[in-house]
């Protein structure tokens, strides 16, 4: 067996068919199978499935382990020397698998590659970044962002300078199409199952740049990804990335700095939070006095929002 397809699915039926109809009508040349891991969905997902795939593998799980621990399952049922770790709300175009397939059995030295993936408008999604940085994170997350600090740090972060219509070596690549060696995964492990969503694929990329491997972006290889299906159904997403954000710097960077780190960040962030709070407060008392509906409407969302998210920060707190 060349090629495993992993694939999670939660409540993304819709979006799961459409996959994998664009893997029936473009599969590999290569030998390959696809695996379904199921964090119990509500919506007949894995009845769909069966009915219209009968070809594909389902696993179905009785409670929503995340991310990395039902992709975890997949790669232990996996038989193939590559494995796709695939997004549901993904289309996969022309030729994309055979393109990864044939980088891998062309470069040895290669652990992992990754497509150009394309947003639903056809315009190049940002799939690559180089590893976060305590400034650049400040820029993104918090107060920072506000004052103009760090905005350089967070571009070279983000890789905002990077031509996606070149091949190159990057420190990572994102975790919606993502293939690795089935020795790289020997090697290295598998996803860290700490991280319950959010910066799994990150700790994943670290680890592998770390064994010697390259990590390679290929734009020839194409696929849409919608982005967000399954995360949007999730409460404080924002909150859950932080927590894995920090999860990553906790794991991978000296504690002195990092303990420094997480005051001056936690702060930082609360500060945000409050100053963005503040704003919502008085749009939404422009907007009643205006009576705009829509402006009232949206502001009430933010301000629970962000008191969603103070109460997490200062009770609950990201772990520091």
């Amino acid at each position: 067996m060349k090629l495993s397809i992993v694939i999670i699915s939660w409540n993304v039926r819709e979006d799961l068919l459409r996959c994998l109809s664009a893997i029936r009508d473009n599969p590999p040349a290569a030998s390959f199978e696809q695996i379904i891991i199921d964090n119990n969905s509500t919506d007949s997902t894995v009845e769909a499935v069966r009915r219209q795939f009968p070809e594909v593998a389902i696993v179905e799980n009785p409670e929503n382990v995340g991310f990395a621990r039902a992709n975890n399952q997949g790669m232990e049922q996996a038989r193939g020397d590559y494995v796709l770790l695939l997004n549901p709300d993904t289309v996969v175009h022309p030729h994309a698998l055979d393109r990864l397939v044939a980088f891998l059995d062309e470069h040895p030295d290669v652990g992992a590659c990754g497509p150009k993936l394309l947003n639903d408008d056809g315009s190049p999604q940002g799939s690559v970044r180089r590893f976060p940085t305590f400034r650049g994170v400040l820029y993104a997350h918090t107060v920072c962002r506000m004052l103009g600090l760090f905005r350089r740090q967070h571009r070279q972060w983000m890789m905002k300078d990077f031509a996606f219509d070149r091949q190159a070596d990057v420190d990572q690549i994102m975790g919606a199409a993502m293939m690795v060696r089935r020795t790289v995964i020997d090697q290295v492990g598998r996803l860290d199952a700490n991280f319950f969503m959010y910066f799994e694929e990150v700790d994943w990329c670290y680890r592998i740049k770390q064994a010697g491997w390259r990590i390679v972006f290929l734009p020839d290889a194409v696929i849409t990804h919608l982005g967000g299906r399954s995360s949007s159904q999730t409460p404080l997403k924002r909150f859950m990335m932080l927590t894995s954000l920090m999860a990553f710097f906790r794991k991978h960077r000296r504690p002195l700095p990092t303990c420094l780190f997480g005051i001056v960040f936690k702060s930082a962030l609360i500060l945000r939070n409050v100053c963005h709070l503040v704003m919502g407060l008085f749009i939404y008392l422009f907007a009643a006095l205006s009576r705009n509906r829509t402006k009232r409407s949206d502001a009430a969302q933010k301000i629970t929002l962000h008191s969603l998210l103070l109460s997490r920060f200062l009770w609950r707190t990201i772990r520091m």
